[in-house]
């Protein structure tokens, strides 16, 4: 049963941005491995290369190798039987083309030690040069099976002539209950740095302004070190009240935050996916198009630079909360769990 690859020691080596404290990353490597998990692939059986390593293997059970060490990731791959890239924006240049060359430099690396490559949640793009272009058609299309989480990637694709699959995106597989407190008063607030984004962190302080003139608390959450210092960088400003920022680290701690929580304006696709699963009333700045084709999907409102103080719609926030259908939420969990599946029998044979 699957390929024969000397007695590798893992089935899969999964590859992303893990390690560097960020939590939506980090809870697309515990999707992962959960889903490889419920597939018959115990996490002895799951490698990951990872930005700090010891973290890693604590968090999830896995065994981790250095992602920066080419003789590190060298031995990842001649222990595994599969290279799996897993969830993320890992192909895109909107702050260098760093990310682009080294996803790229995995793949050929893999096909090098026929070690085949799969790939599952991913968004592609923006690709603003042409070497970007490049490296992510070349790399992508030596997946042997692709998914994507949104549309935009999914016609960036097809531009290219890349086959592939849409799915959604695997944090919506996790385990989030629904905690929303419908009476409270407190607005769940996150803004991220992005290069150019300038706008659209404004967008979420000028709506969180709006909420707090309305007499709403706002509670500053951070999925990132980064998220942080903007924030803060925000009120340090004038553009954002002040108040403390509290950093959440992993799902538990995300979900006491939104226990006190009726609503949340942000930025982060997984603060938004998060605050939606959650039971929160959600509004979100279309940052990137894998934010906004969420949005549309799930029904959630999308800021913009016209959202003003005054114009921005308080109470019809307040009264649209976005988890009504657990089905849906039900739907997208099976959907990712059916392309893990395919893409194992796919690579692995099982």
């Amino acid at each position: 049963m699957g390929r024969g690859f000397g007695g590798a020691s893992f089935d899969v080596l999964l590859a992303g941005y893990f390690g560097f404290g960020n939590l939506g990353d980090e809870l697309l490597a515990r999707s992962a491995v959960e889903r490889l998990s419920d597939m018959g692939i115990s996490p002895g059986r799951v490698a990951m290369l990872s930005g700090d390593p010891g973290a890693s293997e604590a968090s999830f059970g896995v065994r981790a190798f250095d992602r920066w060490g080419a003789r590190s990731v060298s031995e990842a791959l001649d222990m595994s039987r599969s290279l799996l890239l897993a969830g993320g924006g890992l192909f895109q240049d909107s702050t260098s083309v760093r990310s682009c060359v080294y996803y790229w430099g995995l793949a050929r690396m893999a096909g090098w030690k026929s070690r085949p490559v799969w790939a599952l949640g991913q968004s592609v793009g923006p690709l603003s040069s042409r070497l970007s272009r490049y490296l992510a058609r070349d790399a992508l299309s030596r997946c042997e099976y692709l998914a994507v989480r949104d549309a935009a990637s999914s016609g960036a694709l097809d531009v290219m002539g890349v086959p592939h699959e849409i799915m959604p995106d695997m944090v919506l597989a996790l385990p989030v209950p629904e905690v929303s407190a419908p009476n409270s008063n407190v607005v769940l607030v996150n803004i991220r740095p992005c290069a150019g984004g300038a706008e659209s962190g404004l967008s979420v302080a000028k709506a969180a302004c709006a909420c707090r003139a309305a007499g709403m608390e706002l509670a500053y959450v951070a999925m990132s070190r980064e998220d942080e210092l903007e924030m803060k960088k925000f009120q340090g400003a004038g553009d954002l009240p002040g108040g403390d920022v509290t950093a959440v680290g992993s799902l538990d701690e995300f979900v006491s935050e939104a226990r006190r929580a009726r609503a949340a304006i942000g930025m982060r696709l997984h603060f938004g996916i998060l605050s939606v699963l959650a039971g929160l009333a959600v509004a979100l700045s279309p940052y990137d198009p894998k934010v906004a084709c969420f949005a549309r999907d799930w029904g959630v409102k999308l800021l913009n630079s016209d959202d003003a103080r005054e114009r921005f719609d308080v109470t019809r926030l307040l009264t649209n909360s976005h988890f009504q259908d657990k089905r849906k939420r039900e739907s997208a969990a099976a959907l990712v769990a059916s392309h893990f599946d395919a893409g194992a029998r796919c690579v692995l044979g099982e």
